[in-house]
Formats: structure tokens, C-alpha cells, sequence
């Protein structure tokens, strides 16, 4: 077993040096602020799909509403939109929405989702409904509970106009982490972020996050939109990333860019966190790519293996040099990676919470792997179960 286990460390090991080898290929986007000459060939909409979302929905829009060319001018309003759509809010969002509507000068409208089904994921209705009702050649999506900075949408727009994507995903990050457990949640999700864009990179993508997404429309309804998984209650980032590369393998990108980060708030309790990990997590199983689903055995496997080999050496008291040496070599590795991600994201990485993070992973991929995969979960007082 001792054999085994260094193999699967070292073989985990070598997992991660390639990602951080594709996540330091990516290549930094920045627009320039001073240019004041940029030409906008096309328009873009901004897909805001919104279920109880009072609490945050205003700030974001009053973000949208600042988003600039240059120090001086605003985007321009004839070249975008915003489209709010409701998911059957049960609090003040719609409300709000319509208030700051009469208020603005930026193109808002807003919108009601069908009504949920068996066989019709929530969100992915709010966000179709959202992408039909849309006039942009470029939709990008963005969540209600999410804050974006002042060259988030111009800097979309450059890009698309010099690369001509079918599909870009951009990082998100937390914000204002008060608690230990909101730091640690950060430190997990950079870890996410960085996996997906590296893998994006090497032309083998895994991931996305749908909170900062954009894609040519035309391209989306060539690919079928979110036809297949239409009944999954959640993937409608990571589905529509696969379909896209299967169609325009050359065409997906990760937007290295400080300018599209977009931010978002840590859950504030274990039972939100774990809700929301089971909603990530249940997806996997739905996969058809054989590499997501391979990539997601072995570190499930790898994970297993390690909570079982710490277990033996603490209670027989295994050869421990060997296995201090392996341990060093796994937290050498992961810290350099997620220094390197929360550097773009401009988040440092204190070493306690690193470690800590190093304690409690494992136990916690193998426990949400398990629980994720018999049963369903409650998001936004609605109780969803994962089907084939």
C-alpha cells in the first residue's frame, strides 16, 4: 500500500505542476484606460439571471451603470444592454429592479422566467430567456450577487475584438472575508479558478463559472444552447463550455485580465457552503467528457487514498520519513500554484489558512463527493435532485 499510495501522491503531484505550468501560460490582458480611440464594431448584451437577490442586485447594477471607455466617457449606451430575468423571486428583487430602471440611463430591461419543471433547470430557462430576448452579437453573463469594475464590459470588448472567440471565461474571486471559514472558502475557490482557466488553456477544459461568462449568441444556438441537459439543475456553464470547444476547439479562452475579475461573497455558513458544494459537485456525474470524468475519479481516489494512509500512520505507525517527505512535496506544490492564482487575483495567501485548508480538504472532497452523489440538495428555497 505504501508503494502505492507514494505513486498516487506523486502522480497527484505531477497533476498540479501541470496545471500551474498551463495556468503561468496564460497570457495578461489589459486594457488601456487612457486610449480614447477604441472602435466598438459590435454590441453586447448582459445577462443577469436573479432569484432573491434584493440584497445585491442594486450594487451590481450600479456597477453596470459606471462601466467606462476611458477616464472620461462612459460606454457608450447605443452599444449595449442589460437584461434582467427573473426567477420567480420570492423578496424585493423585481421591485428593485424596476425602480432603478426609471432611474437610469443605461439600457435595462428586465424579464420573467418560465415557470420551473421537472424536466427544465431554473436557471438555464432564466438564462435562455434572457439570450433569445437579447440584440448583442456577444452575451455575457453575469450573477445578481456579484460586483464588477468600471472597464469590465469595455474590456470584454476589446478582447472579443481582437480575438473573435466563440466562448471566453473570465475569474472570479471572493470579497470581504470577515471569518476564518470565508478566508479558507477563498483560498479553495482560487484553486477552482486557476484548474479551469490552466485547463482551458491546454485545449482540455473541465471548467468554468458562470458568473463571468461570454460567448458569441450565434455560436450558442450552433451548438444547441443548453440542449442535453436541459433537466440538470446546474452546469449550465461547464455543459455550454463543452459543447462550445467540441464545435470551436480554437476558438475558447480564459481572460487573463485584472479588469474582467468579477467578485462575489463567501457563504457565511457550513450549510450554506455545503449546499452549494453539492450543487457543484452533483454535476460531475452528468458528465459525458470522459476526461472530466476520469479527472474527477482519480482525485476523489486520490483523496480517499490519502485520509486512509494518514489514518494507518497514525494509528500503526508506518515508516513516517517517507511519508513527511511526500506530504512536503504535495503542499510545496499546491502552495506555489495558488500563490500564483490568488497573485492575479489579488488575494495573498497567509499560511495558516493554507494549512488548515491542507487539514481539512480532503475529508471534505471525499465527504461532499459522497453525500453529492446520493442525494440532492436546497438552493434559494428550492430542493433539487441530480438525475440522468
Amino acid at each position: 500500500m505504501e508503494i502505492f499510495f507514494a505513486a498516487c501522491i506523486l502522480g497527484y503531484c505531477l497533476l498540479v505542476v501541470w496545471f500551474h505550468y498551463h495556468w503561468l501560460q496564460i497570457p495578461l490582458f489589459h486594457y488601456d484606460k487612457g486610449q480614447s480611440d477604441l472602435q466598438i464594431n459590435l454590441k453586447v448584451s448582459v445577462i443577469i439571471p436573479v432569484r432573491n437577490e434584493a440584497v445585491h442586485i442594486v450594487p451590481l447594477l450600479r456597477d453596470l451603470s459606471q462601466q467606462r471607455l476611458n477616464e472620461t466617457l462612459l460606454f457608450p449606451t447605443q452599444k449595449w444592454e442589460v437584461i434582467v430575468v427573473n426567477d420567480h423571486s420570492e423578496d424585493e428583487t423585481l421591485v428593485l429592479v424596476e425602480e432603478f430602471q426609471a432611474n437610469t440611463l443605461i439600457n435595462l430591461q428586465y424579464f420573467s422566467a418560465p415557470a420551473p419543471g421537472k424536466s427544465l433547470s431554473p436557471k438555464k430557462a432564466a438564462l435562455y430567456r434572457g439570450i433569445q430576448a437579447a440584440k448583442g452579437e456577444v452575451v455575457v453573463t453575469v450573477d445578481g450577487d456579484c460586483r464588477i469594475g468600471p472597464y469590465w464590459l469595455t474590456t470584454w470588448v476589446d478582447f472579443f475584438q481582437k480575438y473573435q472567440p466563440a466562448l471566453v471565461a473570465g475569474g472570479v474571486t471572493f470579497c470581504q472575508e470577515r471569518s476564518w471559514f470565508e478566508r479558507l472558502q477563498t483560498l479553495e475557490f482560487a484553486s477552482l479558478i486557476g484548474m479551469g482557466a490552466a485547463s482551458i488553456q491546454s485545449k482540455q477544459p473541465i471548467t468554468c463559472n458562470g458568473a463571468n461568462l461570454a460567448f458569441r449568441r450565434e455560436a450558442f444556438f450552433e451548438v444547441g444552447g443548453y440542449q442535453g441537459h436541459w433537466h440538470i439543475p446546474s452546469g449550465d456553464d461547464e455543459f455550454l463550455l463543452h459543447a462550445m470547444f467540441r464545435k470551436f476547439p480554437t476558438e475558447i479562452y480564459f481572460l487573463k485580465s485584472p479588469e474582467v475579475l468579477v467578485k462575489t461573497y463567501a457563504k457565511k455558513t457550513v450549510s450554506e457552503f455545503i449546499q452549494q458544494r453539492k450543487r457543484w459537485a452533483g454535476k460531475w456525474r452528468m458528465h459525458r467528457e470522459g476526461l472530466v470524468t476520469m479527472l474527477a475519479g482519480l482525485v476523489f481516489g486520490f483523496h480517499l487514498l490519502f485520509i486512509a494512509t494518514l489514518a494507518d500512520w497514525v494509528m500503526n505507525g508506518i515508516e513516517s520519513r517517507w511519508f513527511v517527505w511526500l506530504l512536503l512535496l504535495k503542499i510545496g506544490v499546491e502552495y506555489v500554484f495558488i500563490k500564483s492564482v490568488l497573485g492575479f487575483l489579488k488575494k495573498k495567501l497567509n499560511p495558516v489558512n493554507f494549512l488548515s485548508l491542507q487539514v481539512l480538504y480532503s475529508a471534505y472532497f471525499v465527504l461532499i463527493g459522497l453525500i453529492a452523489s446520493i442525494g440532492g440538495y436546497t438552493w434559494k428555497n428550492r430542493t433539487h435532485n441530480h438525475r440522468d
